[in-house]
């Protein structure tokens, strides 16, 4: 049964990749090389190894970390600055609504409009557009202060440092930022970049690509390796398509050693919490007779120790060990996969 249903499913998937479907799409038809060394970081090289004939489109990744730094530091004061213009205007609204509703209401001030409405009938028109108009403006210095201005400090956490009005201050920044990124953008655009050890290549088939995709491609060992096809732009660690060859090794064994040290460091404290449940055997034990006040309790509290207390612990412990190799799995995935 477990051969029927292998070959069956070695068939179908044979058909689905063949299918029109998934044969068609560009992710099936492109190949991803990692470590590439930089004698094929172009797209000459790339076409005379595969053939010209066969090769449609050649991407290669480059560095943009400084690029990606600077625009999301433009766009953290850009929300800065929407947050402190939302905080002045709710603060301003307020101060106005309380205003109003210390004032004898609607009756006064429409009491005072009728009793000017007479002077101002014998005025030019438009000098009464001009007194409308301006009376519909408003500033938020008639209802706040300048101290109640949204305000920041520039040091350390926002706690030391000099203070300064964060609607001025991330106008200003904000107005920096956007030239420099545009600045950057321009300059990469140009030229001006460094390429990552890896290239995407486009086939003109399926067949073209999974040949390129099989097939020994440099002569020295995990170079242009490993290589992935039918993959999606969301599925890819960008920030990782630099790591060269050695490097990927390199943490493969650091990550490793960490884990079975880990396992290691792990097994004394749950070997130490084991042990409560054997609080008659410590007792015997050479330089652990001070434990024998254990021996006085009730009963009842002697078995809450050796009974219900070590299995609390030994959860609580083991509680912090997925958060600990989850992270560890994370950075080991990040190195392995599309990377």
């Amino acid at each position: 049964m477990i051969v029927r249903e292998s070959i069956f499913f070695i068939n179908l998937r044979q058909a689905y990749l063949v299918s029109p479907l998934y044969a068609n799409r560009v992710s099936s038809r492109t190949v991803l090389f990692t470590s590439t060394p930089d004698e094929y970081l172009n797209k000459e090289a790339i076409s005379r190894l595969f053939g010209e004939d066969i090769v449609r489109n050649i991407w290669i990744p480059t560095n943009v970390k400084d690029l990606s730094d600077a625009v999301e530091k433009r766009d953290v004061i850009a929300m800065k600055l929407e947050k402190a213009e939302i905080s002045l205007i709710r603060k301003a609204n307020q101060a106005r609504l309380k205003q109003n509703k210390q004032s004898k209401g609607e009756g006064k001030e429409l009491k005072a409009l009728r009793s000017g409405s007479t002077s101002q009938n014998n005025r030019p028109s438009h000098d009464l557009e001009a007194t409308v108009d301006s009376s519909k403006q408003e500033n938020w210095s008639n209802w706040i202060e300048q101290k109640d201005r949204p305000s920041h400090k520039l040091g350390l956490l926002g706690l030391i440092g000099e203070k300064v009005d964060t609607i001025e201050w991330c106008r200003k920044e904000l107005s920096q930022k956007i030239t420099d990124v545009d600045k950057m953008q321009q300059e990469h655009r140009n030229g001006k970049n460094k390429k990552l050890n890896s290239v995407f290549v486009e086939f003109e088939t399926l067949r073209d690509a999974q040949s390129a995709f099989q097939a020994l491609t440099h002569h020295e060992s995990l170079h242009m390796s490993p290589r992935y096809t039918g993959i999606a732009p969301g599925e890819i660690i960008w920030s990782n398509l630099r790591i060269k060859w050695f490097e990927r090794i390199l943490r493969f064994l650091v990550t490793t050693s960490f884990w079975i040290g880990l396992v290691i460091f792990w097994s004394i404290p749950v070997a130490l919490i084991s042990s409560i449940s054997s609080i008659g055997y410590l007792e015997s034990l050479p330089g652990l007779q001070w434990l024998s006040f254990l021996a006085k309790l009730p009963s009842w509290a002697s078995g809450l120790v050796t009974g219900l207390l070590p299995s609390i612990l030994l959860s609580v412990l083991m509680s912090l060990l997925p958060p600990v190799l989850r992270c560890e799995l994370q950075g080991l995935l990040r190195q392995c996969r599309y990377c």
